[in-house]
């Protein structure tokens, strides 16, 4: 499965999933994308999915630093959601 880029604004509205970070309702998108791709990849250890996921997830929202570790526990909380 390859990403395919959103082809316009609304288009890419269409592809962002409310996640709860630290509490708060907060959009990221392509994330359904993301983790379909990374499943795919068939990675053995939970660190090599973190790391995939962050990295694939910051192609197309803005992370800061201080909030990685925030991020990647909600994010992996869809990931075995999914």
């Amino acid at each position: 499965m390859t990403l395919d880029k959103p082809c316009c604004p609304a288009d890419a509205l269409r592809r962002i999933k409310m996640i709860p970070i630290n509490g708060i309702p907060t959009g990221i998108t392509m994330l359904n994308e993301i983790i379909a791709e990374v499943k795919e990849m068939n990675l053995n250890s939970e660190q090599q999915i973190k790391e995939t996921l962050l990295k694939r997830v910051k192609v197309y929202n803005y992370i800061s630093k201080g909030a990685e570790e925030m991020y990647m526990k909600a994010i992996m909380a869809e990931y075995y959601k999914s």
